[in-house]
């Protein structure tokens, strides 16, 4: 069972409602480019696109970790576990306004990013 295709599924679940939102907002403003100085809009096509960039490094990181037999299925598990409610996190802390939260669900989703990185440059 290769757990990184489940967390690449629920990254593009994540994606796709993050995605809608941003369409949904554009339809409301009547904004086709850009934010159009809409702030609701801007946090939307922000907590879309941070949470994109950091999503593609990390599931093609862990799937081949994964696949390479590099990192066991139970960390593989707990690192997409983990990323992914850090994107909740970060995405709640945009929309809400909590700045705290914001920024560390960020730090810690660069630690998980961090840790896979560096366990895949430990020969196994």
């Amino acid at each position: 069972m290769l757990y990184s295709l489940y967390i690449a599924a629920i990254l593009g679940l994540l994606l796709i409602g993050l995605s809608l939102n941003v369409t949904r907002l554009r339809m409301r403003h009547q904004v086709a480019f850009g934010d159009g100085g809409k702030t609701d809009l801007l946090k939307a096509v922000r907590a879309h696109g941070n949470s994109l960039e950091q999503s593609m490094l990390f599931i093609v990181l862990l799937y081949i970790g994964e696949t390479s037999g590099q990192i066991g299925g139970p960390l593989v598990a707990a690192l997409g576990f983990a990323f992914v409610m850090l994107r909740l996190l970060y995405c709640t802390g945009l929309f809400a306004r909590l700045l705290l939260l914001r920024q560390v669900s960020h730090g810690l989703t660069m630690l998980v990013l961090l840790i896979l990185s560096v366990l895949l440059l430990i020969p196994h």
